[in-house]
């Protein structure tokens, strides 16, 4: 009873941070363009129409697949307002964490599920991707399937999961394509471990991964594959050299690093009301070594997996060979990994004999929990007061649809109004 006990107050306090600043501050959502135009395409059968074939256009030119539209509809079925929208994304992100900590704790231990979770529990990246109409805030949901089927092919052997692995793995893709630098070097990993691909399986999972992009491949090819041209142009809108920023982003999502383009001049009130929050945000350069220590003893300690850092390590290097912008949002992929092998690392300090490492790694942990918490308390309480964020985060929701609404009140009275404003 005291054991079961124990794994469900972890597993609660797990869950409440992982909501407490997903679920809140709501009226101080993100609401954009990909934002509004995620919502109009969810939205168009409610009004009559028919599924849009695609979603949003990449930064390369070319048409997303519109997975995202089918996700969003059960939600725009429930209610249009971007709020409780991002509330119900909000939940769910929250509930993938959770899963995250069960699924960890099942196949390594509860040290590592605990640390790991609350890591990304309370990353201001994490949260910043997981409480907006965007689609890359699917990809830790979707991930979860795919982790879960990883951990069943791999270390129980149980081929039926290839299903799972190959139908999320293609959800994963059509959230964004990044997925696909990740997902091919590993499925490769596991193919040369011999990890025991099963065919069948394999095959149905990719039928239903495809099940999406039919109207997608429907409109490819009524239009001449209009995209196949943007993909083969797609160099052309690439950058000239690689960034070398793109191999510091692994070590900046886990936490708020580069957070500060998100405020842009708004930084400085941010500095000047919450001198505590910005100066302790030095504390996360720790979390840089351990990431590094947590990939070697993650490969030392769990034999069967251990080969999962190779393709995370790769990611950078691909993207630096196709010559990609270093945008920390390529990097969500492999996020939970990242907490996974800062977990790792944590239960080894936390487990040394050494007293002295035992409770200075266990202080750390907790400061860096606080700091992270105070940090994210700090980021909103800012957006609330400047409401008009002369950064990436630009106008809060509760601002543009104010300004909305004062745009279009001349059509208030139209039978189109509704969808006029969305």
């Amino acid at each position: 009873m005291y054991s079961l006990l124990k794994r469900s107050y972890l597993l609660l306090i797990v869950l409440a941070l992982s909501l407490l600043f997903r679920i809140t501050n709501l009226d101080l959502i993100e609401f954009k363009a990909d934002e509004g135009i995620n919502l109009f395409l969810a939205s168009r059968p409610i009004f009559g129409h028919g599924f849009a074939p695609g979603g949003t256009v990449s930064s390369l030119g070319v048409t997303n697949f519109p997975l995202i539209n089918y996700l969003l509809l059960p939600l725009v079925m429930i209610s249009k307002d971007p709020r409780i929208i991002s509330f119900f994304i909000a939940l769910i992100n929250s509930l993938a964490i959770v899963g995250f900590f069960i699924i960890v704790r099942r196949y390594y231990n509860q040290t590592i599920a605990f640390t790991s979770s609350l890591l990304m529990a309370t990353s201001p990246w994490a949260i910043l991707f997981s409480r907006k109409i965007w689609a890359q805030d699917f990809l830790i949901p979707l991930f979860i399937p795919f982790f879960l089927s990883f951990h069943k092919i791999v270390i129980d052997k149980d081929r039926r999961y290839w299903l799972l692995y190959a139908a999320s793995s293609l959800f994963l893709i059509q959230i964004h394509q990044s997925a696909l630098f990740f997902i091919f070097p590993l499925t490769a990993f596991m193919a040369y471990r011999r990890t025991g691909i099963s065919s069948k399986y394999s095959l149905v999972g990719i039928a239903l991964g495809l099940l999406p992009t039919v109207l997608y491949l429907l409109y490819q090819l009524r239009t001449g594959c209009f995209d196949c041209k943007m993909i083969l142009s797609s160099s052309e809108r690439v950058s000239d050299v690689s960034s070398p920023l793109l191999f510091l982003r692994p070590f900046q999502i886990i936490h708020q690093g580069n957070f500060f383009p998100i405020l842009g001049e708004n930084v400085v009130y941010f500095a000047q009301n919450f001198p505590i929050a910005y100066f302790s945000k030095y504390i996360y350069y720790a979390e840089y070594f351990l990431l590094a220590l947590g990939a070697i003893l993650f490969y030392k300690l769990f034999k069967k997996v251990g080969f999962i850092i190779f393709p995370v390590i790769l990611l950078p290097f691909i993207y630096a060979f196709f010559r990609l912008e270093p945008h920390i949002h390529y990097f969500l992929i492999v996020a939970p990994f990242l907490f996974l092998f800062l977990g790792t690392s944590l239960y080894y300090l936390i487990s040394h004999k050494n007293l002295l490492v035992k409770y200075s790694s266990i202080t750390l942990f907790l400061c860096v929990i606080l700091v992270s918490t105070y940090y994210n308390y700090a980021f909103y309480e800012t957006v609330r007061a400047k409401e008009n964020i002369k950064g990436d985060y630009g106008k809060i929701f509760e601002q543009t649809d104010r300004d909305t609404k004062e745009f279009y009140k001349k059509y208030v009275n139209d039978p189109y109004y509704e969808e006029m404003i969305i």
